[in-house]
Formats: structure tokens, sequence, C-alpha cells
């Protein structure tokens, strides 16, 4: 598997796998609200760049909670994500029971995304959908 790095900070790693066409979000740590809406437009941008419509978007490594963003993702981010072409979102939730109680606070009342518990499960329900970018 071949996954370019499009992004590396302190909270958030981005990869893009060209030949699926999957947006890598990795989230590492403690996350607050301005660390989200910040990484949340880098990661609009980078979909908008690299023309995607699938995003895996691991939590594992969230520690603790955020809720304080959760609003901001699921009214604003979300709605701007599926406007840009976002089409799966396989959300891979955090062991850590404040940072998935946080998650789940920020899911959008869409059918776009999917939540799993195991990277290896959102993985492959990524790779089963056939989709083209619009």
């Amino acid at each position: 598997m071949d996954r370019e790095i499009l992004l590396k900070q302190s909270n958030l790693e981005v990869s893009y796998d060209k030949d699926e066409q999957i947006l890598y979000c990795v989230w590492l740590g403690f996350q607050n609200k301005e660390k989200i809406m910040n990484s949340g437009e880098k990661i609009l941008e980078l979909l908008k760049s690299k023309r995607c419509a699938k995003v895996l978007n691991d939590n594992t490594s969230v520690s603790g909670p955020w809720q304080d963003a959760a609003e901001w993702t699921a009214k604003n981010w979300f709605p701007r994500m599926e406007s840009a072409g976002l089409k799966h979102f396989a959300w891979v939730f955090s062991p850590n029971i404040f940072a998935e109680l946080s998650a789940q606070k920020a899911k959008p009342d869409s059918d776009v995304v999917t939540t799993f518990h195991s990277v290896y499960d959102a993985e492959q329900w990524l790779k089963s959908k056939e989709v083209a970018y619009n």
C-alpha cells in the first residue's frame, strides 16, 4: 500500500491512497475546538484537492473529550464536506469512552457516515465502495 503523506501535525496526520482513493485522517492525543476546527478546514481542502469521496477518520489514538467542537463538526463541517464530494466517511471510534461520546455527539444525521471500532473493518468497508467523485 502506497500512501502519500499530505499533512503531519501534532494532533493529526493525513495521508492519501491513490489506488483506493481514500483519504486517511489519523487524529492524535487530546483535541480541542480550535485544533479540530483548524484541522477540519485542512481536511476539507485536501478532500477537494484530491477530488476524493472516501475518508477513513481514525480516532483510535484520541484521548479525552472534545464535545465543545461536536456541534461545529456535525452542523458546519460535515455539510461542507458533503458539498465538496464526500460520499463515504468511515469513523473509527476511540477506545476512550469520553472521546467516543464526543464523536457520537459530533456525528451528523447523514447516511454518509458509518461508524466502526476497528480500522481494518472501516478500511474494508471503504474499499468495497465504488464511487466516482463529482
